[in-house]
């Protein structure tokens, strides 16, 4: 056969393995997708407030994030950008929050791009899906880089991709970082061989800069300690004293390199982001501590505590979002193979090193308390880096596959796959005697059903592998039909590990035929109030009360809320509510603010022109009622602005935040713009119901007009007497350095490839 047919046949196999890696995350989300083709939990809007409607049955109560932040951001995003605007600013939550910059709505990452394409009922959908094929095609190219074969790559990407971990975190930003682990690990390995350096360099810049638009900065540091572990890992190797060979300094000058432009290329997100949560309460981020060991039996069972949808119940002591773990009990066994057999090969080992590391930071204490006391380290949630655990265990199932359709000829690797299937069996039986403890009978039924895959794959294990010792032990010819058989054996591995991970991934996620949709409730309030804040007459924290519209839903209709949930979120908003009040207004390690409103003098303070109450509740201090929305009552605030211009005092000085002003009409030519005119007798002071962070600039009749803190949270200025023009723009300098930076960063890789490329011409 010629090496022109032998390549066209590869290349028809790996068409082959990518097609089914697709197949299988189409598979895992059909079941939602037959449903309604608008992904997400809708059907918990049925619960809260305005929203509220009677019979809906809630199939995932724990999956509220998508619906009260991602869903909404992705409109918000999809909608400025098909206005012809860069969507850098949500004016509808608080007195505005930016948007590009809270690292989770995540508007310039590949997902949301390729959502972009999309009608808006369906852009949230093809993030979803974008990422999964992201993921899985990046464990498959992982793969091809380690030299893998077919069934070793397919083996790989579906595992990760079908994972427990990311599977619940599908939808998230967390997911979204972690589906570029693949291709971020890839690069890096291309990186230390150093064949193409300049082109290896520019691929892992790259990819390390679309983790970063990815959003979710503490996944980031996830994945890249991950990194760093699987770098030392294979550079160590290189040492004479361990027996390895190979340059170290090189790599290590061209992983910095890379590492260095990535994150130039990163930058017009990372600056800013890193500006915005150095005053968020994303700075404050609680420490989670450790999964109990408990959750280890999660790594095999699916279900192990329940499921949080209808028809199943979860009784986990943790959300089963963070808690979910499986891959399945022929990853691990096919992970075991793959170290036992191929223990000496770095990159192999280096995978081992990278899931204990993160099996300790998950589950052992002493580990994530130090991590959580490290600089920079101590920000990530370490619980959550199962995800990484999954990742290297994907990988080393890959190898392990790989291991079995070359190498079932050798004794030693029909050994381990025999005693780690073996050692499953025995895992199984132990935790089916003494695992199941004193559990009510609907809890103790959900649990022995969870042992139905785990078993099945264990049996099918035994079978494949018995199978494979007994054709060794057979002799004689027929090597080619011996080979051909392993190959088939090892398939339906493949087809038991795929079902298993499509059947527990599938129960998870549910959609709409129909996006959001205002009830007439909804639409009675957006009529009422039109561009005036709404704000809630008692506080409305987790759990969200039943009043008004979710937090960040109301951003999807138009209407203006002071409640928010937002990692952005200032602290500022809690010290400047307690210093008027008393109470902190919100709840910040829940990134929540929602306070209740009880006076009018309170609501002047901050713009807020009308109040929402609960029905039998009276309305706040010097509110005046307005009209019945749904089953609650809405109150009117007379002279709330988002605008006022108040006099000076006699002396020249400002006046008390509650003085009386007058009202200032606004004009927003887009989303990140205020425009207004003022017409004063007398040196005053302009007061602007808008939240202060970095990046707002003002002028005044055209020259640059200096922005103060107001009531700790809002803007205000100086205005002299007469007619003016007042104009904001929000777009903050570290944007602007951050796309300088950016440039260069392109300017030089691209010189590199440029002067690599000749080089190996003239070398020619």
């Amino acid at each position: 056969m010629t090496a022109r047919a032998t390549r066209s046949i590869t290349w028809r196999r790996h068409a082959l393995g990518v097609t089914w890696v697709i197949l299988a995350a189409a598979a895992a989300m059909a079941p939602a997708l037959v449903h309604g083709v608008s992904l997400g939990p809708f059907d918990l809007l049925s619960r809260y407030g305005l929203s509220s409607r009677s019979g809906v049955v809630v199939h995932d109560p724990l999956s509220s994030d998508q619906i009260n932040a991602f869903i909404p951001w992705t409109n918000l995003a999809w909608t400025q950008v098909h206005h012809g605007q860069l969507p850098l600013w949500n004016p509808y939550s608080a007195l505005g929050m930016p948007l590009a910059f809270n690292w989770q709505s995540a508007p310039f990452s590949v997902a949301a791009a390729v959502g972009y394409l999309f009608p808006l009922h369906l852009a949230y959908t093809a993030q979803v899906l974008v990422t999964l094929v992201i993921a899985g095609m990046g464990v498959y190219v992982l793969g091809r880089v380690l030299g893998l074969g077919v069934l070793g790559c397919t083996m790989a990407a579906t595992v990760y991709e079908l994972s427990g971990p990311f599977m619940g975190w599908l939808g998230w930003p967390v997911a979204t970082v972690m589906s570029f682990a693949g291709w971020l690990f890839a690069a890096a390995i291309l990186v230390v061989r150093g064949r193409r350096r300049a082109a290896a360099v520019s691929f892992f810049a790259l990819v390390l800069a679309l983790a970063i638009y990815a959003g979710q900065p503490e996944t980031l540091i996830e994945l890249l300690v991950g990194l760093v572990v699987f770098l030392v890992v294979v550079l160590a190797l290189r040492v004479p004293a361990l027996g390895g060979s190979g340059p170290i300094r090189r790599p290590v000058v061209d992983v910095v390199i890379a590492a260095v432009a990535g994150s130039a290329l990163g930058a017009p997100l990372a600056l800013p982001g890193v500006q915005v949560a150095s005053v968020s309460v994303r700075r404050g981020v609680g420490f989670y501590g450790e999964l109990p060991l408990h959750d280890v039996a999660h790594v095999i069972f699916q279900g192990f505590d329940g499921l949080p949808v209808a028809g199943s119940r979860w009784f986990g002591g943790v959300n089963y979002v963070e808690s979910a773990a499986y891959v399945g009990v022929i990853a691990v066994v096919l992970a075991v193979v793959a170290i036992g057999t191929r223990r000496r090969q770095a990159d192999v080992l280096a995978f081992g090193a990278v899931a204990l590391s993160a099996a300790a930071l998950t589950f052992v204490a002493p580990v994530v308390a130090v991590a959580h006391s490290l600089p920079v380290l101590g920000l990530a949630q370490w619980h959550r880096d199962v995800v990484t655990l999954a990742f290297a265990l994907a990988a080393l199932a890959g190898v392990g596959t790989d291991v079995l359709v070359r190498s079932h000829a050798n004794p030693a690797v029909r050994s381990w796959a025999v005693w780690g299937f073996a050692a499953s069996a025995g895992i199984l039986a132990l935790v089916w005697l003494v695992g199941r403890g004193h559990l009510h009978p609907v809890q103790a039924g959900i649990r022995a059903r969870s042992f139905i895959w785990p078993a099945v794959q264990t049996v099918l294990g035994l079978a494949v592998v018995g199978a494979l010792v007994v054709g060794a032990r057979s002799g004689g010819g027929h090597r080619r039909r011996r080979s051909h058989l392993t190959r088939w054996a090892v398939v339906s591995l493949l087809v038991c590990e795929t079902a298993f991970l499509v059947s527990a991934g599938a129960p998870i996620w549910s959609s709409s035929p129909t996006y959001l949709t205002p009830t007439p409730a909804e639409l009675t309030l957006q009529r009422a109030v039109g561009s005036s804040v709404v704000g809630f007459g008692q506080t409305a924290c987790l759990p969200f009360s039943d009043i008004g519209i979710l937090p960040n839903v109301n951003l999807v209709y138009g209407i203006h809320e002071l409640a928010v949930y937002d990692p952005a979120l200032p602290i500022a908003y809690f010290d400047s509510w307690t210093a008027a009040t008393g109470k902190p207004g919100g709840v910040p390690f829940f990134k929540s603010f929602c306070p209740g409103v009880t006076s009018a003098t309170l609501a002047r303070r901050y713009g807020v022109g009308f109040v929402l109450e609960p029905p039998r509740t009276a309305g706040p201090r010097g509110a005046v009622f307005d009209l019945k929305v749904g089953n609650e009552k809405l109150y009117r605030v007379p002279g709330a602005a988002a605008a006022t211009v108040v006099p000076l005092t006699a002396v020249g000085d400002l006046p008390g935040p509650d003085a009386a002003g007058r009202s200032v009409d606004v004009s927003h030519p887009g989303p990140a713009e205020w425009r207004l005119s003022t017409d004063a007798t007398v040196p005053s002071v302009l007061r602007l119901r808008l939240t202060d962070v970095p990046g707002w600039q003002a002028t005044l009749d055209g020259r640059q007009l200096p922005l103060a803190r107001f009531a700790g949270v809002m803007f205000q200025a100086r205005v002299p007497a007469g007619h003016h023009v007042v104009e904001l723009h929000y777009w903050p300098a570290t944007f602007t350095v951050g796309l300088v930076l950016a440039g260069c960063a392109v300017v030089g890789l691209g010189t590199g490839l440029v002067v690599s490329r000749r080089r190996r011409r003239v070398g020619e």
